[in-house]
């Protein structure tokens, strides 16, 4: 990958990081009704996500090399960071 894919803009990070935290109280809720194991909330976020990526993807000047690289080493860096600091679980 030439360049990496641009940063959001500096107001997103707040809002960004509200949307993530929504959305995991909504998972979670769903994980708790449905029964579903980590193993499957993780599936379907991992869908989710692909979904997301592949339709922005498209969009992308960086195309779908350069984007899944980028989410992927950001993934990376998210979970490793979680792993060590957060005592949470998926639900």
């Amino acid at each position: 990958m030439s360049n990496p894919p641009p940063k959001s803009d500096a107001g997103e990070g707040r809002p960004s990081t509200r949307l993530a935290h929504a959305l995991m109280l909504v998972v979670n809720e769903h994980a708790v009704e449905f029964g579903l194991s980590e193993g499957g909330v993780l599936g379907a976020l991992t869908l989710a996500l692909g979904w997301a990526t592949g339709s922005a993807a498209r969009r992308s000047e960086h195309g779908f090399d350069g984007l899944t690289e980028f989410v992927v080493q950001y993934l990376r860096r998210v979970a490793s960071d979680a792993f060590k600091y957060q005592a949470s679980t998926v639900h």
